[in-house]
């Protein structure tokens, strides 16, 4: 956001707060977006922990000094009364209206971080789908202030929405701005613009790079999600949705089936998280589309499926530029998933837990991923911002990413390669991944080569240089928190526990070294990251080639989930 834009955001708000508005609902709805019980209880108990920040006194929060830009979106946006709202015991409503209320104290006058288009659409979305539970027992003159405040935010939105950043904060102001004229009286007038300036970015998403260049899979289900709530909010007012909005889900649905993984979560890959709490299948229920993508990736991702196993690999160039600041050094990383239990995963977004450990989870190592030394297969450098704290960003990775999904006997294979070892050791990475028809089986095989003879000399020059030390390439395995792993040394291989009963072996070749090391899951609405495991299987380079293979094959199915 440019400081421009910034200040005339301030302008309007402040302006349109000096003014008089009146309105009331006209309609109710549901609440359409879920929260999760176990963090309304969590918050109710004080333990509060908003993306990294551990609040410890719960009357101050919104005095709190902080440099934490997703810390101040999660708050503003009020996304945590979701999880108040799916507990809704009188203790987690009372909670709400504290915090509502101090929030109405101190910003009702239009300063403040939140008012943003993006953040405004936000709010207001939450404000209309929980307006029982925040204003359940609320008198007369409370009442008419947090309505006066619903139509502020409204006449904010019809002025301010379309000046956001394009992509998922343009689709968030939107959906405000719908709610508004659908759900509130003497808004209805905002309906017409705003479906049609809804139609014109779907329009640009569909035509445009957008949706595939930050690759991240939250986000699209973010934006998938506004459209259906958008089009429910529409048929309840009787308004129909443009031909284009609706053409936008029929084209997103596909995509997202095809980046389901079986325990109905998402890949953690470029920010973001996987655990969606059921937003995916509620969404996709609601499309009332059942199109499969025909393609053999989704937004770079290719899936592997067979019985209740899925693969998922990121296979295509990372994203770059200043909007990928939680893109990952990940290309050709994959995590495997069996029934409704995770195996093999990533690290995950860094950020949910402050920005000093923003940049652990998207380095290669962070990944199921193979990496030479230490060394990412993608470079990060930082990108500083008016007023803002440093970033890190991809200024350089793999270009050229050719990929290949085949089926040999009802075993599916994917094969793909990629360019980012060639600058620095000459060395390209090919990577085959075989998961067998019953899903029981997961082979791969990765190997490191200098193909072309500008390649070796490079290998030749980088082995010159480290002849006294051999350089090693190394095959990284994050397991999930909740996988037991037991190591049998006497027989070379590792066994690997689910909680579900199943029992997963994996197996490497003799010529491998092997070492079990601790690793880190970041996973949303934890206090902090989760301590796991990881397998790191390693090799010598050898001369322009260098092999390593490996299987996890199911011995035990005790399936009780």
């Amino acid at each position: 956001m440019s400081f421009v834009t910034a200040f005339t955001d301030k302008f309007y708000a402040v302006l349109i707060c000096k003014s008089k508005s009146d309105t009331e609902f006209i309609l109710e709805t549901e609440p359409r977006s879920l929260g999760k019980i176990s963090a309304g209880r969590q918050m109710v108990e004080g333990k509060i922990n908003l993306v990294g920040q551990v609040i410890q006194n719960t009357d101050e929060v919104w005095n709190l000094k902080t440099n934490e830009k997703d810390f101040e979106n999660k708050l503003h946006s009020f996304d945590w009364v979701d999880d108040l709202a799916a507990l809704s015991s009188v203790e987690a409503r009372q909670f709400a209206q504290n915090w509502l209320f101090s929030w109405m104290k101190k910003y009702s006058s239009g300063v403040g971080p939140g008012w943003t288009p993006e953040l405004t659409g936000r709010r207001l979305v939450r404000w209309v789908h929980h307006h029982l539970f925040l204003t359940q027992g609320f008198s007369e003159k409370k009442l008419k202030k947090f309505n006066l405040l619903l139509a502020r935010q409204a006449k904010f939105l019809s002025k301010r929405a379309m000046k956001t950043s394009e992509g998922l904060p343009r689709f968030e102001a939107l959906l405000g701005l719908i709610y508004a004229g659908c759900y509130l009286k003497n808004m209805e007038k905002f309906i017409e613009p705003a479906t049609v300036a809804l139609a014109d970015e779907c329009h640009h998403l569909i035509n445009s790079e957008e949706i595939v260049f930050s690759r991240n899979s939250q986000d699209i289900l973010n934006i998938f999600t506004i459209l259906i709530w958008a089009k429910l909010a529409l048929k309840d007012s009787n308004w129909n949705p443009s031909v284009t909005h609706l053409e936008t889900i029929e084209k997103l649905a596909p995509v997202l089936r095809n980046l389901r993984h079986s325990d109905a979560g998402l890949p953690r890959f470029h920010g973001s998280c996987g655990d969606v709490d059921g937003q995916l299948d509620q969404a996709l229920s609601n499309a009332e589309s059942r199109k499969t993508s025909l393609s053999e990736t989704s937004v770079g991702f290719a899936k592997l499926s067979n019985s209740r196993t899925t693969v998922i690999i990121d296979a295509a160039p990372p994203p770059m530029g200043k909007k990928a600041v939680k893109a990952d050094a990940s290309t050709l990383a994959f995590e495997m998933v069996s029934g409704q239990r995770r195996v093999f995963t990533s690290c995950g977004p860094g950020y949910l837990f402050g920005s000093d450990l923003s940049l652990v989870g998207r380095q290669t190592s962070s990944h199921c991923a193979v990496y030479i030394e230490d060394r990412n297969s993608s470079e990060f450098s930082s990108v500083e911002g008016w007023f803002k704290a440093s970033k890190k960003m991809i200024i350089n990775g793999p270009s050229t990413v050719p990929k290949e999904i085949s089926n040999h006997e009802g075993a599916g294979i994917f094969e793909g390669a990629h360019d980012g070892f060639v600058q620095s050791y000459g060395l390209t990475h090919v990577r085959k991944l075989k998961l067998s028809q019953d899903g029981y089986t997961f082979e791969g095989e990765d190997l490191m080569i200098a193909i072309e003879d500008s390649h070796k000399r490079q290998f030749d020059k980088v082995s010159k240089k480290n002849r006294n030390d051999q350089l090693s390439v190394n095959a990284a395995f994050h397991l999930h928190p909740n996988v037991v792993v037991r190591l049998d040394q006497e027989n070379n291989r590792i066994s690997l526990a689910l909680k579900n009963g199943e029992v997963w072996i994996f197996n490497h070749g003799s010529d491998l070294r092997l070492q079990l090391e601790p690793t880190i899951f970041f996973e949303n609405g934890l206090f902090e990251p989760l301590e796991s495991k990881k397998l790191i299987l390693s090799a010598g380079l050898l001369e322009y080639g260098t092999r390593i293979k490996w299987s996890l094959t199911r011995a035990l199915d005790k399936d009780l989930s």
